[in-house]
């Protein structure tokens, strides 16, 4: 089994656990619901998250030359990787945190909140952004120069997925 199918396999784990973990500690203490407005605003961040979720996974798959399910041989910095650097695992946590306000109880929102972002931020610092530099050398170095990890530049991400242009300027 590949490196990346292994990943897959540990996130999807980690996913199903918070979400049993919050729902379970949100019957066992009772804890009431979140107002209906801010559960559908749950809903909306789950629909708002597929587009860098689809997007990275499709520009990848078609530029990234992928060798085995999950890993690439080039290092893409197109289309929406100019605004963002990890923007799969941008949208991975806003999913998440969306799908915590979405089932709409407290416990539930910070243990799938709290354990999804701290786990995407431990996974890149310690992890994905030491293979990228091993892995593509100068040029990954130059690129994490110019853009940044996990915060895109929101102007550029507004371009790239709906062609919304703030300025004359190019982003």
């Amino acid at each position: 089994m590949s490196v990346c199918c292994k990943r897959l396999i540990y996130w999807l784990l980690l996913t199903t656990t918070t979400i049993g973990g919050g729902i379970t500690a949100d019957l066992i203490l009772k804890t009431g619901p979140f107002p209906i407005f801010v559960r559908a605003l749950g809903l909306i961040g789950m629909i708002s998250a597929h587009f860098p979720l689809k997007r990275s996974g499709r520009v990848l798959r078609f530029l990234g030359e992928p060798k085995e399910w999950g890993c690439t041989s080039r290092l893409v910095t197109t289309d929406i990787y100019r605004c963002v650097r990890h923007p799969h695992h941008l949208g991975i946590g806003i999913f998440m945190t969306s799908l915590g306000l979405a089932i709409g109880h407290p416990c539930s929102f910070l243990i799938i909140t709290l354990s999804q972002w701290a786990w995407v931020i431990w996974f890149l610092f310690t992890i994905e952004e030491r293979e990228l530099r091993e892995k593509f050398g100068e040029e990954y170095e130059a690129y994490s120069r110019e853009v940044p990890m996990l915060l895109p530049k929101l102007p550029c991400v507004f371009k790239v997925l709906f062609g919304i242009n703030f300025n004359d300027r190019e982003v």
